[in-house]
């Protein structure tokens, strides 16, 4: 089959073999489309151009990174719009912006310059600027790639991914905000300085010789920017509000308990639980501040920095195995024999509140809570399809001190989905987080997004490691904050998600992560007064 029959994925899977000629065949089928957003979004030919190739070039050398290849089309426009916006600010920055060029004195065409080169003169490409730039940018990019696709309202429709109608509507309405004075001229223009094959040439000349290239981490550690400025907040509000809801949810735990408490030693064992909770979350938490405090590290030893953010992410888990033990027993080592009640005693304890469900499946009840009571009804497991209580295994749902559950809320938590201080699972909400998709103060995973965020593939958050792709105010992995990881942080639905989470939605997601300690507690003190 003709390359030029061939449909993207194919092309693009072609091109991961290392075929610069399918990968050629895309750059000839966007290269218009491309290079018409370029100039759309810089008003520079020349340096739409730049832009359009930079774009193939990064393309090609992420070719890897894109997860759908039928959506090459798509992945290409976020890719060049990102570029061409930071060109134009960096553009703006310059000294020199607005000053009119030397040449416009002395303009005079070498004469074995190909005539496509030299159909616009530089006054002619001011003067088309001027007059597209004061054209809104929904009107004026169908109407640049109109007359660059040779006036095809199909293939307008088709690259933009619009309506026929939308694309003649947008058509109609940018014609009349054009002066009709200058209509013909930049229909003309445009149409001269649409990129040909000596373009596509280009881009293949400078191909890198590899699909992919391996290399030393990219360290990123700007002040001042947008996203570092952002990725900032990110880590000191989601380390302090991992840090509110884990104390506040800890300390209406330790009033309920000692509510509920039967005898001095079990006020004094519950004190003794609850000052080593509380000693975890604070070592852990200020690990965190420790790696703010020595990101410059980053830029100098980021093989050091990584292994202390490695550190920080796996921190809780000691004394989450020894807290997680603790619960179990009800009891340390070194006091058993004194503090464990007899047999007697335990058989006759009683819960503040019990209820457990008459229907059952599969041998477990649909339904059981067990709330508050002396240590020894405490430490009982409660197992339910839903099930409550300090240590609780639920089929479908469980929430406790220590909850496991295909969803589960706790102060440690194991599950598919989980919400929890501690927790690891499949998809992750965590103060501290293992997860295969991770989210919240400290966590690791596959994909990880945080204030001190771990990832395989992708991390982003104050801190962000990873492997592949990182975004952060400190950004340590073969790809940190660059076009390619913005492009897929915004095309990946849990990093979309999880960021609204972890910002728009994260002091409402806090107050229902300790509502069910609330609930809790009021159940066991009304069950314990009875």
């Amino acid at each position: 089959m003709a390359l030029a029959d061939c449909d993207d994925s194919t092309l693009v899977n072609a091109s991961l073999g290392g075929d610069r000629e399918a990968f050629g065949q895309i750059v000839t089928r966007y290269q218009a489309l491309i290079a018409s957003l370029a100039y759309s979004a810089t008003g520079n030919l020349s340096q739409s151009e730049d832009v359009a190739q930079e774009t193939f070039v990064t393309a090609w050398k992420h070719l890897k990174f894109l997860q759908e290849p039928g959506k090459v089309r798509g992945w290409l426009c976020g890719i060049a719009r990102r570029i061409a916006a930071n060109a134009y600010r960096q553009a703006q920055k310059e000294p020199a912006q607005g000053a009119a060029p030397l040449e416009l004195l002395a303009e005079t065409p070498t004469a074995d310059a190909p005539p496509a080169e030299h159909a616009m003169t530089r006054e002619e490409e001011m003067l088309l600027w001027r007059t597209l730039e004061q054209i809104p940018e929904t009107y004026r990019e169908p109407l640049i790639l109109y007359y660059r696709e040779e006036h095809s309202v199909e293939r307008v429709a088709q690259s933009l991914e619009l309506s026929s109608e939308a694309v003649r509507q947008r058509l109609s309405r940018g014609r009349k905000l054009l002066e009709e004075q200058v209509t013909a001229f930049v229909e003309g223009a445009l149409r001269q300085s649409a990129p040909g094959r000596s373009f596509t040439l280009g881009v293949l000349s400078a191909l890198p010789t590899q699909l992919t290239t391996v290399g030393t981490a990219t360290v990123t550690a700007a002040k001042g920017s947008v996203t570092t400025k952002a990725a900032a907040w990110l880590a000191v509000l989601n380390s302090f509000s991992g840090l509110f809801a884990g104390s506040l949810a800890a300390y209406l735990g330790y009033k309920t308990d000692m509510a509920t408490a039967s005898s001095e030693l079990e006020r004094k064992y519950i004190k003794r639980f609850y000052a080593t909770v509380a000693g975890c979350v604070v070592f852990s938490t200020g690990l965190i501040f420790i790696a703010v405090w020595a990101r410059g590290l980053a830029l100098t030893q980021p093989g050091l920095y990584a292994a202390l953010a490695l550190i920080t992410g796996l921190s809780w888990l000691p004394g989450a195995v020894v807290l997680g033990v603790w619960l179990k027993r009800g009891i340390t080592a070194g006091t058993r024999a004194s503090s464990l009640p007899p047999e007697p005693y335990e058989s006759a304890a009683r819960p503040a509140f019990e209820y457990r469900s008459s229907s059952s499946l599969l041998g477990l009840p649909l339904v059981h809570f067990r709330i508050g009571g002396p240590r020894a009804a405490r430490r009982k497991t409660v197992k339910a399809w839903i099930a409550v209580g300090d240590i609780a295994i639920g089929g479908l749902f469980a929430t406790g001190g220590l909850a496991i559950a295909p969803v589960a809320f706790g102060g440690f938590a194991l599950g598919g989905v989980l919400f929890g201080g501690f927790g690891a699972g499949v998809l992750a909400y965590a103060g501290f987080a293992l997860g295969i998709w991770a989210m919240g103060g400290v966590v690791i995973g596959v994909q990880a997004i945080g204030g001190c965020a771990l990832g395989w593939t992708a991390a982003a958050g104050g801190i962000a490691v990873a492997h592949q792709l990182a975004q952060g105010g400190v950004a340590l992995a073969l790809h940190a904050n660059d076009p390619v990881v913005q492009s897929y942080l915004s095309n990946s639905a849990f990093f979309r998600i999880a960021n609204a989470l972890l910002t728009t939605w994260l002091w409402p997601t806090m107050l229902l992560a300790v509502l069910p300690s609330v609930v809790l507690g009021r159940l066991a003190r009304r069950g314990n007064r009875l």
